[in-house]
């Protein structure tokens, strides 16, 4: 079952990269989270991405759920680069979920496909969502932990 819905979801990512046009996704791409009373209240994140070649990317995340908790998770892997504009992420050989990122020249979408829904990918509730970053640079960035914006320090 899991498989097939991978497999629907790569076909339905050629309808966002008509033409097989190559996605360089390099860059700097940023979820910013809505603010009240000086409190970062939904999903805010980064997330950096390096091309090192036609079928590989080094990447580093970050997502903050916001206030109350800012529970946030954060990683950095090489991931292969698939179709030309979608990359996975699993986040252990033994999980139930896989990560898409779906790239394009103006931003990056990130679906989750998994078995079961309350997992939340094993990162806890809610703090992994789909939704879409912005790019908000085009130069090569610096691959680094980026754990440290969770800091409260």
């Amino acid at each position: 079952m899991k498989s097939l819905l991978l497999l629907f979801v790569v076909t339905c990512t050629s309808l966002i990269n008509p033409g097989d046009a190559f996605i360089d996704p390099t860059g700097t791409y940023i979820l910013k989270g809505n603010v009240e009373k000086n409190k970062i209240v939904s999903h805010s994140g980064e997330m950096r991405v390096k091309l090192l070649d036609h079928g590989k990317l080094a990447m580093c995340f970050y997502i903050n759920k916001g206030y109350p908790g800012y529970e946030f998770i954060s990683f950095v892997d090489t991931l292969l680069y698939d179709d030309d504009h979608f990359a996975r992420y699993k986040p252990s050989p033994d999980a139930d979920c896989t990560i898409l990122f779906l790239f394009n020249n103006k931003n990056a979408e990130i679906q989750q496909v998994y078995t079961d829904p309350k997992s939340g990918c094993g990162f806890g509730k809610d703090i992994l969502i789909s939704t879409i970053f912005k790019k908000f640079s085009n130069e090569r960035p610096v691959i680094q932990d980026l754990s440290a914006h969770g800091s409260t320090k």
